[in-house]
This record gives structure tokens, C-alpha cells and sequence, in this order.
């Protein structure tokens, strides 16, 4: 378990030397010690080979569109209401998902609580998965592929106008492989 600790650490501190060497442009070394240890490093070492970093996968979300009001809509209080916040909860900001079988909840909230007659879309990589409406918090999502993607949220009221709108949640889709099972850097996927 202990040995298992050690290597999540590893990639986690590998991780951050890449993402923080790609933001800066700085170069990044690997080299193999004595006991068969694998080491990166920003500084050169005797025996290093430098290590080529490509650019992250990104995506933008689209911006919401406002539907423009009718002249012979109605000016009651509900359709000039807005929310403080609508927010994507779960999965969080920066968050990675080992071994999902494609499937994931999603929960997402606003404040004041959502409102009789609106719907909090919630979009993945810009495309709308879930309508939530009432007491509604979460809802299950399927089909999604390993790589980053970006979770958004949006309230409409019912005449289909944005009353609210969420910050973007990016997240990542990891899968152990097949080809590598017993792979030490990787976490097992755990029966459910």
C-alpha cells in the first residue's frame, strides 16, 4: 500500500513539473538512477535525456445565446429574475476520473434554489446532456470517452431566456490499459 502511495505521489509531482515546465516553456530532463529509479527534473543531469512536451488538449465553450424577448411578452417579475450562482458541483474543477466505463453523475446547484418553470442545462464539451428542473440536482451521464473535457451550466426561464449562467468545470477521463495491467504508475481499477 505504502509502495502504491509512493508512485501516486510520483505522477502527481510529475504532473505538475510537466504542466508547470509546458506554461513556462522550460525544458524537462529524465534520467534512470542506480536502483532502476525513473527521475524528471527542469535541471540537467549527467546521463538525462530531455523530454519533448506537446501542448495540453483545450476547448472553449461556446457562449450561451440570449433569446430576445417578443414585444407582446409578458414584463412579470419571474422574467426579469436572475441567480447569484449556478454551479457544476461534482465532478470538480481539475478532477480525475480513473476506470468509468464511459459513465458519470453530474450534480450541479444554484442560489437562490432553482425556480417553478426554469431548467439548469448542463453541457458537455458544448453539447446539452442533462435538464434539470425542480428538486432535480444531479443526473447521470454515459458514453463519455477518456480524454479532457469541459462541464458547463446554464438557467433558462420558460420563456427560454439565460437567467444564470455557471463558470466552465474541466475534468479528465483516464483508463488503465489493457496492454499494461500491472503497470505501478497506474491506479487498479477496485470491483464495485
Amino acid at each position: 500500500m505504502a509502495r502504491y502511495a509512493v508512485s501516486i505521489m510520483r505522477i502527481y509531482i510529475l504532473i505538475l513539473l510537466i504542466a508547470s515546465c509546458a506554461a513556462t516553456g522550460a525544458e524537462v530532463f529524465r534520467w534512470t538512477d542506480d536502483k532502476g529509479v525513473v527521475h524528471f527534473s527542469d535541471r540537467p543531469q549527467e546521463g538525462a535525456e530531455k523530454v519533448t512536451i506537446t501542448e495540453a488538449q483545450t476547448f472553449s465553450a461556446p457562449a450561451p445565446q440570449r433569446r430576445s424577448r417578443d414585444s407582446g411578452s409578458s414584463g412579470d417579475e419571474q422574467d426579469d429574475f436572475s441567480y447569484d450562482s449556478v454551479n457544476i458541483v461534482s465532478p470538480g474543477s481539475g478532477e480525475v476520473m480513473w476506470n468509468t466505463g464511459g459513465g458519470m453523475k453530474v450534480s450541479a446547484n444554484t442560489q437562490p434554489k432553482l425556480k417553478r418553470g426554469h431548467t439548469q442545462m448542463v453541457y458537455l464539451d458544448g453539447q446539452v446532456v442533462a435538464s434539470l428542473t425542480g428538486n432535480q440536482r444531479s443526473a447521470e451521464l454515459t458514453s463519455i470517452e477518456r480524454g479532457e473535457h469541459t462541464l458547463t451550466t446554464e438557467v433558462r426561464n420558460g420563456a427560454g431566456d439565460v437567467v444564470g449562467t455557471g463558470n466552465a468545470v474541466t475534468f479528465t477521463v483516464q483508463q488503465t490499459s489493457v496492454q499494461n495491467p500491472n503497470n505501478p504508475n497506474v491506479p487498479v481499477p477496485t470491483p464495485r
